[in-house]
């Protein structure tokens, strides 16, 4: 019998570094990062001696300086005299505003686009086909100049609408005013009792998702079909119509009214607004029509031809079985576009729309000279936008994949490693998990949805939308920690509430590390104090701690949240 003797171990040399195939990736990566970050350091070296050389130091106290120029467009109070802070909040806000309604109508010009340009209706199908191709070929700065034009040319001016017989009358009963100048809408007027609305709006939204619930499990159980969308209408819209006129009537609305040389009162939009998001919504349209287009046609026509044989209508086809199948093509693209939308809404400045790039990276930077600093919160917001959409849209194309390929395993780190060894449980696959009796937590995962949308809004108004006061100082006048912690607690809240949402395994990930970074704004001495007036400090401090440990362990021991985040269950 010969005995086969192991090969002595070589020693290690110095060459194994790019010779050794076990040594020689991580090697090469090091001497990158290595690389990367020593050009990072010059860089901000020579950026340091730059700025030296003229004269400035890098900050941004001058943020809390007077803005001193007004802005057309404001959602929020501002005045001249506010900060420059302030004004960048408005123009952020600008920005955001534009980003989600282009994004949603670009939506839905562009499904109705992709459909038609499938039809069978010759008419309808080249018509898609040419505003497709159109749209597609022109720029969009062309496009965003050529409507505000229409508008400005063809609206009629204010003083249309005045006189006996004027030239002009406003829509809709005479509440809303149509001009060259922009578009006026009524505004909601609170008054007491409103709150018994609102709950009735709530009670009715609740009652309505009962309701389509209990109709899906009884078409599944006897195969007829009840008129889900208008009972689900009249509950949502009807409930809160009773409370209104029970009620006392207690919500009013404000119309505008022509004051002037123009119309007071009201919801304001003003026509650049308009002219920059219909145009950024039709061009963006354009492309996420090719996307659905390509979408549907990915759809094998046995799928279409089973669904006809079963007595489907062309609409009930489309809904239920094409366009579901369609998403998951549709979806990835689809966030290229979204990005392009938000991104070219700083061409504003073209139409005179004060967005981001006009306040921030505009006049701020003009009247202050720091172009170092001013450009640097530009990019930094423009990233952070782009970033949460591409999250978020990421977690919903997660969800429209086949559920074989969605599973809980295969994640890397997670607090549910740690775990493991705890007791016996039983990895599953989302399909498997969502056959489970127990699977999803219903109730309480719209408590959690609630408790961090709470937070997460609390800390935008506190930190950024609040007006400054003789009580606290400004974002900008706080340590560098301190701001750190601020960001830190709105992105792991926001983490948070977008992976409850859709129901993501890192759901717990953001819990744990929300907690921890919720404990260290409060060893370091954030300010929660001056969040809310309702309680003290304390109190607020110990309530909000127990709410985050209940969620933590209830989602980590329970045995339905196990199935919603983890797709596991515990062994008999």
């Amino acid at each position: 019998m010969t005995a086969i003797a192991e090969p002595p171990q070589e020693s290690f040399r110095v060459d194994m570094l790019w010779n050794d195939s076990r040594y020689r990736s991580t090697f090469f990566q090091i001497i990158a990062l290595f690389t990367f970050f020593t050009l990072l350091l010059l860089l901000v070296r020579n950026v340091e001696a730059n700025l030296a050389a003229l004269g400035k130091e890098f900050g941004f106290n001058f943020m809390v300086n007077p803005a001193s120029y007004d802005i057309n467009q404001q959602p929020i109070d501002y005045t001249s005299r506010d900060s420059h802070s302030r004004a960048a909040v408005i123009g952020l806000l600008n920005t955001l505003l534009v980003a989600v309604v282009g994004c949603f109508l670009a939506t839905v010009i562009g499904v109705l686009a992709g459909i038609g340009r499938l039809s069978k209706n010759w008419i309808l199908r080249n018509l898609m086909t040419v505003y497709i191709e159109v749209v597609r070929n022109i720029p969009v700065l062309i496009q965003i100049l050529l409507v505000s034009a229409v508008i400005v040319e063809t609206m009629p001016a204010p003083r249309a609408f005045r006189g006996d017989e004027p030239a002009a009358s406003m829509l809709f009963f005479d509440s809303v005013a149509a001009t060259n100048r922009g578009f006026y809408f009524p505004r909601p007027v609170w008054g007491d009792g409103s709150w018994v609305v609102v709950v009735a709006g709530i009670i009715g939204i609740i009652i309505a998702v009962i309701f389509g619930r209990w109709a899906t499990q009884r078409q599944q159980a006897t195969g007829e079909l009840l008129p889900v969308l208008p009972i689900k209408l009249g509950i949502i819209f009807g409930l809160p119509f009773l409370a209104f006129l029970f009620s006392g009537l207690p919500i009013g609305l404000e119309y505008p009214e022509l004051s002037g040389f123009n119309f007071s009162g009201g919801i304001y939009a003003r026509e650049s607004y308009v002219a920059l998001t219909l145009a950024l919504a039709i061009y963006t349209g354009a492309f996420i029509a090719e996307n659905v287009r390509a979408g549907i046609q990915a759809v094998s026509r046995g799928q279409t031809e089973a669904s006809f044989a079963l007595g489907l209508r062309p609409s009930r086809n489309m809904s239920l079985v094409i366009l579901p199948q369609a998403l998951r093509i549709i979806i990835p693209p689809l966030i290229s576009q979204y990005l392009n939308l938000t991104k070219n809404s700083s061409l504003a400045l073209l139409v005179g729309y004060m967005d981001a790039t006009g306040t921030l990276g505009g006049i701020t930077l003009n009247q202050t000279g720091r172009e170092f600093e001013t450009l640097f919160l530009l990019m930094a917001f423009y990233l952070a936008v782009s970033l949460s959409i591409a999250a978020v849209m990421n977690l919903y194309n997660e969800n429209a994949k086949l559920v074989e390929r969605t599973s809980g395993t295969g994640m890397g780190f997670s607090v549910l490693s740690l775990l493991d060894g705890v007791g016996k449980w039983e990895r599953l696959k989302k399909g498997d998990a969502i056959m489970h009796a127990n699977y999803g937590i219903r109730g309480f995962l719209n408590l959690y949805v609630l408790f961090y949308a709470v937070v997460l809004i609390y800390l935008l108004n506190y930190v950024f939308i609040e007006r400054i006061t003789d009580i606290r100082p400004s974002y900008f006048d706080w340590p560098t920690g301190m701001q750190l912690l601020a960001l830190a607690m709105i992105a792991t809240s926001f983490g948070a509430l977008a992976t409850c949402i859709f129901k993501n395994a890192r759901f717990v990930d953001f819990v744990a590390i929300e907690l921890a970074v919720f404990l260290l704004a409060v060893l370091f001495g954030f300010p929660f104090e001056q969040l809310t007036e309702l309680t003290g400090t304390t109190e607020l401090i110990a309530g909000s701690l127990a709410i985050r440990l209940l969620i933590l362990g209830y989602t980590v021991f329970g045995a339905r949240p196990n199935l919603t985040f983890f797709h596991r269950v515990r062994k008999a």
